[in-house]
């Protein structure tokens, strides 16, 4: 019996040694990879399907009833500033694509109302933004026509400015397409301030995740 615990120990011992050996590679391999244990959950965004389309909601964002604009279906703002906000906008039309607005610099003109109460003056970057004597100014820093599954999306990113410097101005961030009859618009914005101390990825990733059925 002695020599068959000594056996059972010395085995155990060994079995030990190989496990200590091991761990760490394990751990470097399986568990910071995260290889072999379920998919990372991405905490910082919240998906939310509407009548319609689907977007990626900042999780630490609120549902808000301020109304806006006219066809506004939804509105979340931060918790901490409500500045930072996303619309989406649902209105009917006549347009059977975006691309039926022309340009996305042309679609932004008409859809004016959507930067503030100055109406957008089509201008863009290089051409300086609003008239000189207006309250505000809006800049398109970029705009693009990407193609989705394919239906036809406009995303433009808009720099406004007003006379109070509020925020330093602030950068939204448009989306928008046609489908059944109907123009889908989803507008993500946040301040110049908090746009480069961290909400910048937030509101880029919540434009960039809209799409319509």
């Amino acid at each position: 019996m002695a020599s068959t615990s000594c056996f059972l120990h010395q085995s155990t011992a060994r079995l030990a040694a190989i496990a200590v050996k091991v761990s760490p590679a394990a751990a470097a391999y399986g568990e910071a990879a995260n290889v072999f244990g379920k998919a990372k959950k991405n905490t910082d965004f919240v998906a939310y399907s509407g009548e319609g389309f689907k977007l990626m909601i900042p999780a630490k964002w609120n549902p808000s009833k301020e109304r806006e604009f006219p066809g506004q279906v939804l509105r979340y703002e931060d918790n901490f500033d409500a500045t930072s906000n996303l619309s989406v906008i649902i209105n009917p039309t006549t347009k059977k694509t975006i691309t039926d607005y022309g340009s996305p610099e042309e679609f932004l003109s008409q859809v004016g109302f959507l930067l503030g109460q100055q109406s957008y003056g089509g201008k863009t970057d290089s051409e300086g933004g609003f008239e000189s004597d207006a309250v505000a100014t809006a800049n398109v820093l970029e705009s693009s026509a990407p193609v989705v599954d394919g239906k036809q999306y406009y995303s433009i990113t808009v720099l406004t400015r007003t006379a109070d410097g509020d925020e330093g101005g602030k950068h939204q961030l448009i989306t928008a397409t046609v489908a059944d009859g109907k123009l889908y618009v989803c507008k993500a914005q946040a301040g110049d301030k908090r746009w480069f101390k961290g909400a910048k990825k937030f509101v880029e990733n919540a434009a960039g995740s809209f799409s319509v059925a």
